[in-house]
């Protein structure tokens, strides 16, 4: 049972949310809202992206509670995100700002998706297997992620979330990246069919979850939904909707659909990748809601490219002081305490990273090793010193902190000489975008996407209260027209 009031969202209480801003006096994001679709729920058109936020940063519950109060009401996680923690912070802060009077729970969209295993679930998970309880229909795949979609694991799921996140009712839940089950496989033609046969059974099941009150609507969360028909992982969305009716007659609650697109990405808006169709417009001929995801880190010729700016850095400095903060790192390490054995793999790192650091070019990708290999292993070796050596430890503690932090710095500069460039190029084929959003490039791209009408809301990663501030910058959207001629020409740019 959720600490929350035994309620929803509603017509009326979103559309109630959008009228108490207008009293207000507080800064607020200045587009226009929209209405989700078939649901009816009127939705800011930005919504916060729940990746990678969870509830040890005090960043993150700070970034929501400003999000909010400004004025978006649509919330997007899912199970598996930061391994449930992402769904306990926003479980946890909306709940305080219900209690606080911020808001009434009807007035917020709440977002959540099932479908992968991981983290501290998958260790459960093997041990339902050896003891043969393990779900139906798991998929294993590479890197140790398994997936279902079962009915099962949806009850499993639906239940977690709903604890997590504080709730009774979740608002829409999303089937989240059902194509990895093509990756589990190489009979593609056999395999196509049994996939639609585990969406029919996955959507039947969720329109008994509606019936007994635990989510409101449901949809699907995927990437394949942009891919060409001719693709293995492509996910045919007017299928979909079909066995969404058949599960659930004309009254059926497939509302929601979610996938990626940015000024990179551009298929779900320019090409016909659903039976001749382009997808949005297929989306909206269906009266479905569209959320779209990844709007600041577009794939590109197999890398990542972020679409926003970072700290700001003297790059000269920064290069100068990171071979310095280098040299000063790997004499510490040479001198290490376990002499003449060998240094632990946490006490190597400038030599380790000594070649390849010419060749690191995402600050994303840095961030995440950083944060997940390189910080905790350090951690354990230093923790594992003998008491003679914490001498050595302060000193090499802080030249690695030192070194690591300017990596950081020097990645963020390369970073922002290309967003400069690319505001530049997206200034110079859409001018209007600069008086739109004139403080960065990720405004700038959130204005170009608001302009489709299609599109209900764009998913960002606000893990900053800063990240917030930026996006209210947004004075006005582009018009359609404007947005698709910009999305055309950058195309053809590229090419």
């Amino acid at each position: 049972m959720s600490n929350l009031p035994l309620s929803s969202a509603t017509v009326a209480g979103t559309k109630r949310f959008f009228e108490k801003l207008k009293t207000s006096s507080a800064p607020r994001f200045q587009l226009a809202p929209a209405k989700l679709g078939r649901t009816g729920l009127t939705v800011s058109r930005v919504g916060f992206g729940g990746y990678r936020v969870h509830e040890h940063d005090p960043d993150h519950r700070e970034a929501l509670r400003e999000a909010i109060k400004s004025g978006l009401n649509l919330i997007d996680t899912s199970f598996n995100y930061t391994d449930g923690s992402s769904e306990r912070m926003i479980g946890q802060t909306l709940l305080d700002l219900i209690n606080e009077g911020v808001v009434r729970r009807d007035e917020i969209v709440v977002v959540t998706k099932a479908g992968f295993i991981q983290g501290a679930i998958q260790v459960e998970a093997k041990k339902m297997r050896e003891r043969g309880e393990l779900w139906n229909d798991v998929v294993e795949l590479p890197n140790d992620v398994w997936h279902s979609i079962s009915p099962d694991f949806l009850t499993y799921s639906i239940t977690q979330s709903l604890e997590r996140l504080k709730l009774d009712t979740i608002d829409v839940l999303l089937i989240h990246n059902p194509e990895v089950f093509f990756k589990a496989s190489r009979r593609n033609i056999e395999e196509r069919k049994l996939f639609l046969n585990r969406m029919a059974a996955a959507f039947k099941h969720l329109e008994g979850e509606v019936e007994r009150g635990r989510i409101k609507y449901y949809g699907v969360s995927s990437n394949g939904f942009p891919e060409p028909e001719n693709q293995s992982t492509h996910v045919p969305l007017k299928k979909l909707y079909e066995l969404a009716k058949q599960a659930g007659g004309d009254n059926h609650h497939f509302a929601v659909v979610q996938f990626p697109f940015n000024i990179f990405e551009t298929n779900p808006a320019l090409f016909p990748q659903q039976e001749g169709e382009i997808l949005l417009d297929v989306a909206k001929k269906l009266d479905l809601g569209v959320l779209t995801n990844r709007p600041l880190n577009s794939l590109r010729e197999g890398r990542v490219v972020r679409l926003g700016s970072f700290r700001d850095h003297d790059p000269v400095f920064i290069k100068g002081e990171l071979h310095a903060a280098l040299g000063r790192a790997i004499e510490l390490e040479r001198d290490h305490p376990y002499k003449p054995k060998e240094a632990p793999q946490g006490l190597r790192w400038a030599h380790e990273l000594r070649e390849p650091l010419a060749e690191l070019s995402d600050v994303l990708s840095w961030r995440d090793f950083a944060l997940t290999r390189i910080y905790p292993s350090i951690r354990q070796a230093l923790a594992r010193l003998p008491q003679e050596a914490q001498a050595w430890r302060m000193q090499y503690e802080a030249a690695i902190a030192k070194f690591l932090d300017l990596v950081t710095a020097d990645l963020e500069s390369l970073a922002n000489s290309r967003a400069k460039l690319l505001v530049e190029n997206l200034d110079s084929i859409e001018p209007k975008l600069a008086a739109a959003a004139e403080r960065s490039l990720s405004a700038r791209v959130i204005a170009a996407y608001a302009g489709l009408p299609q599109i209900h809301t764009v998913l960002v990663g606000m893990r900053k209260p800063d990240y917030v501030a930026d996006l209210r910058e947004i004075k006005h959207p582009l018009q359609e027209s404007e947005t698709r001629q910009l999305l055309a020409k950058q195309q053809r740019h590229r090419s």
